[in-house]
């Protein structure tokens, strides 16, 4: 029996050569082409501080510091069920696949291989037919001298750090949407109890009214002007109903459930709030907020797919082999006949397609840079906006107080008065109106001060669901 060596074929000639090639190639790897976007501060001048500092304490799940088990509970749940957010989670995943799959092209192809050929041999009258099956293994791998596929990967592991925050960003914008939306609510169910004492009191006023007619002490108009009040009240009331239902369905679509079939475990009712929170500094926003997360990482990766388009103008290597055996696959290692190649492509002439290419990822590059000088802008002046708001609705809810409060007693001075026989049913009516009105503005009020506190945790930012990247990152 032959022993395996002397049945190898020999090494081709060529080997050493490509051998020799590759390392000279190999050598200029540290003259990588690349272009990096610094950013090692802001690319706009940042405010020291914020207008106003609070000193509690932001905890991370911001809502918790409402104190409302019921919202929490909510908001748990559509974290986990709503469309938007699967979405979003989806988006991630693709994110994720394509920086694999771009980290692939760094490593080495192996492909199985088979093919099968027939002949027939025909000689006087006798015809003999071969069968002749080649197993064999391919490989192939390119060699990034520029930088080229590893810009390609890094850019990619930064779309999916991006992904990861747009998905930090809904979700923030979600709880946000719910807590707001649970309050409005609130505020509707509130609306509507105080409309019905509202419409209790003019009833009672009606028929005091009717008994002073019956008595010939007012006229007709009195009564009518009443009764007209009292219908108006039925209308709003109409009105009130109609928008709580609305709110109702929008909690439904927030927790991914079919409008109309959303049972709340407790009626949403309104809050007195915290103190107001730390809000530290605009540089912490950088930090804080995904969104400018997002942009920033969008930024590298535009940076990234730069180097990448210059690294294009130089030439490529890449090595392939091929190792063959005729027969069965156990004689793999005893008969076997192999090739190797080493390809080397350089671009002469390509219409400028290439120089195009890192002008166009150079200009992406820029405007992503100018985005995220715009999204911390933007944010900056989330905060600032959710703070003066605050800050103006606190006045007004006091001055609305004080209002409310001259108002209920001019509707008990002038209504005594009407009683007496001195004071005219006009007046009443009028004092009647501005109270009634002042109490559902009030009301309405303190809702709009809770939503601009909620404006403000969501400006300042945060995670609300846990890091989710298998980018697969190098360190």
């Amino acid at each position: 029996m032959k022993s395996p060596g002397h049945q190898r074929t020999a090494q081709p000639a060529g080997f050493p050569t490509i051998a020799a090639t590759l390392l000279m190639l190999m050598s200029f790897s540290g003259c990588t082409p690349t272009t990096h976007i610094l950013v090692d501060k802001p690319p706009i001048e940042l405010p020291d501080s914020f207008s106003s500092q609070g000193n509690q304490h932001l905890s991370a799940k911001w809502w918790q510091d409402l104190n409302t088990p019921a919202l929490e509970n909510l908001i748990e749940t559509a974290l986990g069920e709503n469309l938007s957010i699967l979405a979003a989670r989806e988006r991630l995943a693709q994110a994720n696949a394509a920086a694999r799959q771009a980290g692939a092209a760094l490593s080495p192809t192996l492909d199985a291989r088979t093919s099968n050929t027939e002949s027939q041999t025909r000689s006087d009258s006798n015809t003999t037919a071969t069968s002749k099956l080649l197993l064999g293994l391919a490989a192939s791998y390119e060699i990034d001298l520029w930088g080229r596929l590893e810009a390609k990967e890094n850019a990619a592991q930064l779309d999916a750090q991006a992904s990861n925050q747009d998905l930090q960003t809904a979700a923030l914008s979600l709880v946000a949407q719910i807590s707001t939306t649970w309050y409005q609510l609130a505020a509707s169910y509130s609306q509507l109890e105080l409309l019905k004492q509202q419409q209790d009191i003019n009833t009672i006023g009606l028929n005091l009214i009717q008994l002073r007619f019956n008595a010939g002490q007012v006229g007709i108009a009195d009564v009518l002007q009443q009764q007209q009040l009292i219908e108006s009240k039925s209308g709003e009331l109409a009105q009130q109903r109609a928008t709580a239902r609305l709110l109702e369905h929008q909690l439904a679509i927030f927790t991914g459930i079919a409008p109309g079939t959303l049972t709340l475990p407790v009626r949403p009712e309104l809050i007195s709030l915290p103190p107001l929170p730390a809000t530290g500094l605009p540089l912490d926003l950088l930090n804080n907020r995904p969104d400018i997360k997002s942009a920033y990482f969008n930024l590298i990766a535009a940076d990234r797919r730069v180097a990448a388009a210059v690294a294009d103008k130089y030439p490529r290597l890449s090595i392939s082999a091929d190792l063959y055996t005729s027969g069965n696959a156990s004689d793999l290692f005893d008969n076997w006949f192999a090739s190797l190649a080493a390809n080397l492509v350089g671009p002469l002439l390509d219409g400028d397609s290439r120089q195009s290419e890192i002008d166009r990822t150079s200009a992406v590059a820029r405007e992503k840079l100018y985005t995220y000088g715009h999204k911390i802008l933007t944010a900056i002046g989330e905060v600032e906006d959710a703070l003066a708001q605050e800050n103006e609705q606190q006045k007004l809810i006091a001055s609305l107080e004080v209002q409310l409060d001259l108002a209920t007693h001019t509707v008990q001075t002038v209504r005594d008065r009407y009683k007496q026989g001195v004071e005219n049913y006009q007046r009443v009516l009028t004092a009647l109106l501005s109270q009634q009105s002042l109490e559902r503005t009030l009301l309405s009020a303190r809702q709009q001060r809770i939503s601009y506190r909620i404006a403000l945790y969501r400006a300042l930012g945060g995670m609300v669901l846990p890091a989710g990247t298998d980018t697969g990152n190098k360190s």
